[in-house]
């Protein structure tokens, strides 16, 4: 049975090339080598963000959270689309953000 969350374009940057799964590289600003982070093992944003919170050992804002809050030690998720542009997490549908994504990137609260 086809995944309906599959991206597209998986099976261009999926290392394994399983369908089943679809990693991308996630950068965080200061440190020099990215992780690869599999995005259809996450339920939606919030599964991902928890993850990467964790992973990074950070607090990442998203959503409506951006314009409200901005402590020091915060940061954004961002990510960069098949065109190249630089956008915002949760700006979009999940399933729509899956088929676009490229990679993943996390900023300074302050910097986005």
């Amino acid at each position: 049975m086809d995944n309906p969350l599959a991206n597209p374009f998986a099976a261009e940057g999926n290392e394994c090339n399983d369908p089943a799964t679809f990693f991308v590289k996630v950068y965080m600003e200061g440190i020099p080598i990215g992780r690869k982070l599999d995005l259809l093992a996450h339920d939606g944003y919030d599964d991902l963000i928890r993850t990467l919170d964790h992973m990074f050992n950070t607090n990442i804002l998203w959503g409506a959270e951006v314009d409200r809050v901005h402590p020091e030690k915060c940061h954004v998720l961002t990510y960069e689309d098949e065109e190249g542009d630089l956008m915002m997490v949760g700006d979009v549908p999940w399933e729509m953000f899956l088929s676009t994504v490229k990679r993943l990137k996390i900023t300074r609260a302050g910097l986005f």
